[in-house]
């Protein structure tokens, strides 16, 4: 039986992977698009806010290019009891 959703999240530059949940991939996401310098397609370019953005990552795709040639990568899991 499947218990809940996570995903597994890859940093270059990190050793190991993280388990995080939603809420807490969507503040990672969040950090990442406010505080590094991304390049952002026009779709994100598109929303209205940060939030909306990261969101939007997080349903759609699974990386994000940083500009110093770093990333961020994630993918969903299930995670059984």
């Amino acid at each position: 039986m499947f218990s809940e959703e996570m995903y597994v999240v890859l940093e270059s530059g990190a050793s190991d992977e993280a388990f995080l949940t939603p809420i807490e991939l969507q503040a990672k996401l969040v950090a990442y698009l406010t505080g590094t310098e991304v390049s952002l397609t026009p779709d994100l370019l598109a929303l209205p806010d940060v939030e909306s953005r990261a969101h939007y990552l997080m349903t759609t795709g699974c990386e994000l290019r940083l500009a110093n040639g770093g990333y961020l990568q994630w993918y969903a899991v299930r995670l059984e009891k």
